[in-house]
């Protein structure tokens, strides 16, 4: 299944650079560009295949992305943030009596290069590639452990935003995070916020 994510990535970002060069030639007045922030920040459930009780799979994320956005349909940008994927307690007794409590949690800062193409007037399509930093956190037996490790992992999207003003734009995204090193993704459900601070 992860394979087959990936190759259709591949193909999205072919499509995506095949359409803004023809996009490019076919633009015969003076172009503007812009510098647009993205405020992101919503519901995030956790994809695997892991089952038990005790494993909460809902959480929150939130991110933040920067894209230089032409006139064309193609821009490009970065993204970063935080995404909550899961967290486990549990509250057990064991055979001879000794009581074990128990809480850990795994969580995501995705760093990303992002290609967006836009469909429609509002309607905009994303792909990302990139690093996630995995972090995660272990109580246990009167122990605390952390530890962290890096992972590749690709980002597919989707929004509408409505425009607000010249500058401002206000809307949703849906984002599914697919983590190499775990084998598991996120499905992401946010508000999102344009800020067009910067054109030339």
């Amino acid at each position: 299944m992860f394979n087959k994510i990936k190759a259709y990535c591949s193909i999205a970002l072919l499509l995506i650079s095949a359409s803004a060069i023809t996009t490019t030639y076919s633009q015969t007045t003076e172009p503007e560009y812009a510098v647009t922030a993205y405020i992101n920040g919503g519901y995030s459930r956790f994809i695997s295949e892991l089952d038990d009780n005790d494993l909460n799979k809902n959480g929150y994320s939130g991110t933040i992305r920067i894209m230089w956005e032409p006139e064309y349909m193609l821009s490009l940008g970065i993204e970063s943030g935080y995404i909550h994927l899961y967290s486990f307690e549990t509250h057990r007794t064991l055979l001879n009596g000794t009581r074990v409590d128990g809480t850990a949690e795994l969580n995501a800062v995705p760093v990303l290069v992002i290609y967006s193409m836009r469909l429609y007037e509002n309607f905009k399509v994303t792909v990302g590639t990139g690093l996630f930093i995995l972090t995660s956190k272990v109580d246990a037996l009167g122990n605390s452990v952390e530890s962290s490790q890096l992972s590749t992992g690709i980002l597919l999207g989707a929004s509408y935003l409505v425009p607000l003003s010249s500058t401002l734009a206000l809307g949703g995204e849906v984002k599914y995070y697919l983590i190499n090193k775990i084998e598991d993704a996120g499905l992401n459900f946010q508000v999102s916020f344009q800020y067009r601070f910067l054109v030339y």
